[in-house]
């Protein structure tokens, strides 16, 4: 005799049935995670970082800061902040040559962060930066600031 639940159905059909809803659900979290790719990943969200003191970063030499994905430019007239993150889809750029390139999809940027070639469509972004009485940089993300525009030390 073949034991049903409550409404009617056996506990043969209801078990034939958990592998249809397991592929469903597997095809709708791998169609979430094929459609994310083409969503740009945001920058951080408008905040203020601390990301050291001025002897943390090297003359003349781009420095990436990972926990906020930005380099960090110091020459001897000031210091300035660039987003390392591709405005294509939202990768990070890595230091080459004179500029930047993003690994994932080629955009090229130039050392001042304008595209030079590639999928993106918008230059990388600066950002104000100014120093605290204690000697700490500080990195404002909701301040776009010019490539030329510099903390003056």
């Amino acid at each position: 005799m073949e034991r049903t639940n409550t409404k009617g159905k056996s506990r043969r059909e209801f078990i034939k049935k958990i592998p249809v809803w397991a592929a469903a659900g597997a095809g709708l979290l791998a169609s979430a995670g094929l459609l994310r790719q083409f969503i740009p990943r945001r920058g951080a969200n408008g905040k203020k970082y601390r990301i050291g003191h001025l002897n943390d970063f090297p003359l003349n030499a781009f420095t990436y800061v990972p926990e906020r994905q930005l380099y960090v430019y110091r020459d001897n007239e000031g210091i300035r902040a660039l987003s390392a993150v591709c405005t294509h889809l939202g990768c990070i750029v890595e230091k080459s040559g004179e500029g930047f390139l993003c690994p994932c999809h080629g955009s090229c940027y130039n050392g001042d962060g304008e595209v030079v070639s590639g999928a993106a469509s918008r230059d990388l972004p600066w950002y104000a930066m100014y120093r605290e009485p204690d000697g700490q940089l500080v990195v404002d993300l909701a301040q776009p600031a010019g490539p030329g525009q510099k903390l003056i030390l």
